[in-house]
């Protein structure tokens, strides 16, 4: 179980002290207490610290403990707030549910009942967190399946259009997506660029036809999608390391 942090804010010391002394936090699984004696050395503490929970009296000096709920709330809701105050005013409670309180209780309350409002404090941020965790895992699998489905349309429209030429411009708006970025995510998922792809599957496709067909170099080179014969002999030379004639003859002579 992670170590929570909690802030004790009272403008009375000897209140501070009998909480901070009185209730067992190792126990409750709070590593740090901190404590504040107004709204605004609450707030430069919530600032500058990681604050899961607060406790808080109403009647301070320089804002009430509502006007510090409403302004944690607004800036930081995962924060749970509690207010334990010697007031017994139905304003007042009304006011801090209003705000968004966790629970109103007053002084002096036995602390082992106010270590059961925190440990129900501390359930509630457990689970919020773990609520969290889960969103952002499913949200991580929905954007890898996103993007495997952007790759897996982008390539399914390469192989379907290999004897034509196809843009980087026209697979990008396909996948509803930047030039820029379908390059990069591309690289990213395959290990190669859309070029390289491209030229790859025109290449399989070629040496396809050279074995199962009596088509002319010419004639492969623009099934295949390139537009000379010339580049397509020298990208073809380049990548196998022979020629499409001496491949054709390789292969036919391995058939017989």
């Amino acid at each position: 179980m992670r170590n929570y942090h909690i802030l004790l804010v009272d403008d009375e010391e000897i209140a501070l002290l009998g909480l901070k002394k009185g209730i067992d936090w190792e126990a409750l699984g709070i590593g740090n207490v901190f404590c504040a004696d107004s709204m605004k050395s609450a707030l430069e503490v919530i600032r500058r610290e990681k604050v899961d929970l607060m406790i808080s009296d109403i009647e301070m000096p320089g804002g009430s403990g509502l006007e510090l709920i409403q302004k944690v709330r607004q800036e930081w809701p995962d924060i749970l707030c509690v207010f334990y105050t010697c007031h017994a005013d139905f304003y007042y409670c009304q006011e801090a549910i209003r705000a968004g309180a966790l629970d109103y209780v007053l002084k002096p309350i036995p602390y082992e009942e106010l270590e059961g409002i925190l440990r129900r404090g501390l359930q509630q941020i457990q689970k919020g967190q773990t609520a969290k965790e889960l969103e952002n895992i499913w949200g991580e699998i929905s954007h890898q399946e996103e993007k495997n489905s952007a790759v897996k349309t982008v390539k399914k429209m390469i192989t379907e259009n290999l004897s034509v030429e196809i843009s980087r411009d026209e697979l990008a708006a396909a996948v509803f997506m930047s030039p820029d970025h379908l390059t990069k995510l591309f690289k990213k998922e395959t290990g190669m660029s859309l070029s390289d792809y491209i030229i790859q599957k025109r290449l399989l496709l070629a040496q396809q036809l050279l074995t199962s067909t009596d088509l002319s170099i010419v004639e492969i080179a623009s099934r295949a999608g390139f537009s000379y014969s010339s580049y397509f002999v020298r990208i073809f030379k380049k990548k196998l390391g022979i020629t499409p004639q001496q491949y054709r003859k390789e292969q036919s002579g391995k058939e017989e």
